[in-house]
């Protein structure tokens, strides 16, 4: 019974105990929960202000980009360029195609600018009237661009580049309507395999009137032309080229086989007065020269050169250039007069064929040849009227003539000097050698330049593309004379594929 009165006490003392605790807790509960209530209610607050916040920033960007729209259109308007003539955007139109590869692409791109450049665009024909087109889509695409394109350009001249950046065994020329453009001045043609020559020769392929043709060979070196490609080369002839275009006023063929007519056939092509040829079989040059009489340039390139038996002299009044690369045989120059004749240029390996033509033609102002051993002392005493010499090889004779047999300076009259080659031979010292024995003013505190000459206008830098990141070239650009030269850069005049640094210090 005692135990039990003890056990009850014991569990009195432990409730009243668990009671209090229960209490104690109860109350940390609700000091927690009320302050979790604050709290929360606090959270709500600054949730609230988070989103109204949020609404300000919001309503006040877009209010922001609505004045900075109305901003840039305010500035626009006021812009100097929106009170340009439309004649000057024209002219600021027509030089960012003119500079560029891709034409049309440019002129797309300006004529989606505004309303105002669009009309422009779409008002300036010259925008759009030089068009680089390829071949390899179908046809219904090919009439649909001539379509577009033809009343842009309206009645400007127009050039035309036809290419296929696909290999395959058609051009597809006879799906280009060229008909459609109004004035069709000069037609570039790339083939991108030789044998398509035919398909230009072909009366599918309509083509209005032209003044130029441009023929090119895109594909595989010449040399690996195989013997029955060559034979069936014998098939086509320049004269069904020039029979299918009458109206040429200029003709360039490069890098195709071609075949020309004999002495015989007695062809005569008047209307012709640019002829570039850049490879050929056989070739009677006189007989072209004869066939071809109000030729003033000609231009033949790899040319194997063939000299008809019992021929007699031929006299070509209206010639004045003559480019030959390269040929087998000099025996045709003897034969050749051209009183109108101001410039010869030729790549052959050995000038000295020429200095009797030279010698016969005092009418000539312009020589561009390889370098020989006395090249600069032959021609001043057969041609001091030159007045623009270029030459491949060392200048040596030119700068340091008077250490070199000359007892006055070579060409007297010379007033441009065009250094060819790839710059091997043109080492800063020479250059510096040059520049101050003729083309610095005699004025100047480090000029050479002889009492009786008068210093070079310009001296031309030929640049081949391979050395337009040598390190001889840019020894010669380091020099002094270079940075205080008037510059100019062109594409050469007479080599493809290069360009001219045209120096002068006068």
């Amino acid at each position: 019974m005692r135990g039990l009165c003890s056990l009850a006490d014991s569990h009195a003392r432990i409730a009243s105990f668990l009671e209090t605790e229960l209490s104690r807790a109860e109350a940390v509960h609700q000091s927690i929960r009320t302050r979790y209530e604050e709290q929360f209610s606090e959270l709500e607050a600054t949730r609230s202000q988070m989103h109204q916040s949020h609404q300000l920033i919001s309503t006040l960007s877009t209010h922001r980009d609505q004045i900075r729209g109305e901003l840039a259109r305010i500035t626009s308007i006021l812009h100097p360029l929106r009170r340009f003539p439309s004649d000057i955007l024209q002219c600021i139109f027509e030089t960012c195609t003119q500079a560029s590869e891709m034409p049309l692409a440019v002129a797309i791109t300006l004529s989606h600018v505004c309303q105002r450049w669009r009309t422009i665009a779409l008002s300036t024909p010259r925008l759009w009237n030089r068009i680089i087109f390829s071949t390899d889509r179908n046809s219904n695409d090919i009439r649909a661009f001539w379509e577009w394109i033809s009343p842009r350009v309206r009645n400007v001249e127009t050039t035309v580049q036809l290419k296929d950046n696909v290999y395959k065994t058609s051009l597809g020329l006879h799906n280009c309507p060229l008909t459609l453009i109004p004035n069709l001045v000069t037609l570039d043609i790339i083939l991108s395999e030789i044998y398509l020559i035919f398909e230009v020769i072909d009366v599918k392929f309509q083509v209005p009137p032209i003044k130029k043709l441009i023929i090119r060979n895109n594909s595989s070196d010449l040399d690996e032309i195989t013997k029955l490609e060559q034979e069936v080369f014998i098939g086509w002839r320049l004269e069904k080229l020039l029979d299918r275009f009458e109206s040429l006023e200029q003709l360039d063929i490069g890098d195709i086989p071609t075949m020309t007519q004999s002495p015989e056939h007695g062809r005569v092509f008047s209307q012709i007065k640019v002829l570039s040829l850049g490879y050929t079989g056989p070739l009677y040059i006189l007989s072209i020269l004869v066939s071809f009489p109000q030729l003033e340039k000609v231009s033949f390139g790899h040319v194997e050169t063939v000299v008809a038996a019992g021929q007699t002299p031929v006299i070509h009044q209206s010639l004045r250039i003559l480019q030959i690369n390269s040929f087998d045989d000099e025996s045709w120059l003897p034969f050749l007069s051209c009183p109108s004749l101001t410039a010869l240029v030729t790549a052959s390996e050995d000038p000295h064929h020429f200095f009797n033509f030279i010698e016969r033609h005092p009418t000539l102002k312009r020589i561009e040849m390889e370098n020989c051993e006395g090249l600069l002392k032959r021609l001043t005493e057969i041609a001091p009227q030159i007045k623009h010499m270029g030459q491949s090889g060392s200048w040596t004779d030119f700068s340091n003539w008077a250490n070199r047999g000359f007892h006055e300076p070579p060409l007297p009259s010379l007033e441009v000097a065009t250094m060819m080659d790839d710059l091997n031979d043109l080492s800063a010292i020479t250059f510096e050698a040059i520049v101050r024995s003729r083309a610095l003013p005699s004025f100047h505190p480090q000029s050479l330049l002889h009492p009786s000459l008068a210093p070079l206008k310009e001296i031309h830098v030929l640049i081949k593309p391979e050395s337009l990141d040598s390190v001889i070239l840019d020894r010669w650009k380091a020099t002094e004379y270079y940075h205080s030269a008037k510059k100019r850069f062109v594409k050469a005049e007479m080599w493809d594929d290069c360009e001219e640094i045209i120096l002068s210090w006068v």
